[in-house]
Parts: C-alpha cells; structure tokens; sequence
C-alpha cells in the first residue's frame, strides 16, 4: 500500500505515524509538513496570538508541549519531529504553508499514493486533495466522533466532566470530521489524566488504530460507519474562562511527570 502522509509534524502526530514506516506491507512514499506561517513577529507573535485566544497559561503549556520534545530529542539524539524521521528513513518530505497550493497538488499526484493520510494538518483540505489517493484519504481525530469534532477534544472532554475519551479513524469529505467511521477506540478517563496526559495516551493507542485502519483498507469501506449528526457536537480553541472551568473540576493541563513520559516514549523507541 503506497501511503503519502499531510501533518504539522510534531511530536504527537510522529509517533502515531512512525509505525507506517517499519512495516513492511506499507510504503510511505512521501511526507508534506503543513506548517501555518506564524506572520510578522515569527513564533513571539504566534504565542501572543495563541494567548489571545486562550490565556498565557493555555500558551504557555502548549509551548511547553512543543519545547520539551525538541530539547529531549537533542539530550537522546533520536528522531522527535517528522521531518526528523523522514530524513532518517530516506523518505522523501516536502514542508509547505498549504496542502491546497498548486505545488502540493503537484507534489503528491507525482507521488500516486493509494491512501492519503492525514494526522493534525491545520487546516482543511480542498475537495482536489481528497481525490488524488486512488484508495482513500482517511483522517485520524482525537475525538469519538461524531461528538467532539474540532480542536484539542482531549482538553474539552476533561473541561466537560466526561468520562470517557478516544479517538476516530474516518474517510476524509470537505467538511471537517465528518466522514464515514472506519475504526474508533475509547478510553476511560482516570481521575489524575491532565490534558497532556490523556493527549499521550490517545496518542499510542492512535499509532496502534491508524496502522490497523490502513492494513484493512480497502475492504473496510465496504461497511463503515457513517456519522449520525445529530450526535455531532464542534469545539474550537478554548478560552481562559475554558481553562479555568477545567481547573475547577481539579484537572490540570500537564504535571512535570507528563514530560517524564514523553522522555521514556522516546527511549522505547530509541530501543527498538
């Protein structure tokens, strides 16, 4: 299966990917890295305008999250971002500001994939996109659809008081997380889960879905499951009044040990 993979490229969205690239039956034959340009001010003003949205203690651990990978990647010299592992593989990787652009059409009809797979691109695909893959283009979500479509639904179900998280493997349409269901799996959500914490545990079961998802294709789009809407529910980015809600249920955004697991993720794979 000829698979060409569209994400940001950051620590989670690598490690639900790098399985694709050990397996055998599974080609990735290329790799686009999405990257929204940050504007004037480069990422000093990406952080303001996330702190905008959010609050400085939303930014500020989101920043964190992005940080403390990169520097343990140095500390253990291993693959953390997914140009990193491109480059390691000998795959070939293309960063653009958009998929939708005249060169990242061209990019991957010259790579003729059977499946297009995307994992948090930031942004949605033109309807040209989604027929380039002779097979499939199929999207992984953090979230069990079709409730919590959106952004960050691993923050929202905490927010939210819910007991039980997950995440979707569905076909890709031009609206956003609202294909046909492919695989799903759900975890229960403990009492200590921060929203790092739960990220990183959606995060291996989603590299452990997607590899699946991909083996059963093409069958598995003789029966999926299409998406009852009336179940649908859509969060964007939270604000600090969202933040402060979560606080009061006793939930965190992260613990110091949170990071202790991303180091000894990466030691694992180091191993491997």
């Amino acid at each position: 299966m000829r698979v060409a993979i569209v994400s940001n490229g950051n620590f989670f969205s690598t490690r639900m990917l790098r399985p694709l690239f050990f397996d055998p039956r599974i080609e990735v034959v290329g790799v686009v890295s999405v990257r929204v340009p940050p504007g004037r001010g480069g990422p000093v003003a990406t952080l303001r305008s996330l702190a905008g949205r959010t609050g400085y203690r939303y930014a500020w651990h989101k920043l964190g999250s992005l940080a403390v990978p990169k520097v343990l990647g140095l500390i253990g010299r291993t693959p953390v971002f997914l140009d990193q592992l491109c480059r390691a593989r000998a795959t070939k990787h293309v960063a653009l500001a958009t998929v939708n652009s005249a060169a990242g059409l061209a990019t991957l009809r010259a790579w003729q994939p059977d499946v297009l797979i995307s994992v948090s691109s930031p942004e949605r695909f033109d309807p040209d996109v989604l027929r380039i893959a002779s097979v499939a283009s199929i999207n992984l979500h953090w979230g069990l659809l079709p409730a919590y479509a959106g952004i960050a639904p691993y923050f929202w179900v905490l927010r939210n008081g819910e007991k039980q998280a997950g995440l979707t493997i569905h076909e890709m349409v031009p609206e956003l997380d609202a294909g046909n269901i492919l695989r799903q799996r759900t975890l229960d959500i403990g009492p200590t889960d921060t929203s790092l914490g739960l990220q990183l545990r959606l995060m291996q079961a989603g590299a452990e879905e997607l590899i699946e998802a991909v083996r059963e294709l093409p069958g598995s789009l003789q029966n999926p499951r299409i998406q009852d809407r009336q179940g649908r529910s859509y969060f964007t980015w939270m604000k600090p009044e969202d933040v402060r809600a979560l606080r009061a249920r006793g939930r965190k955004l992260a613990r110091l040990s949170d990071y202790g697991r991303m180091r000894e993720i990466l030691k694992d794979e180091k191993r491997r």
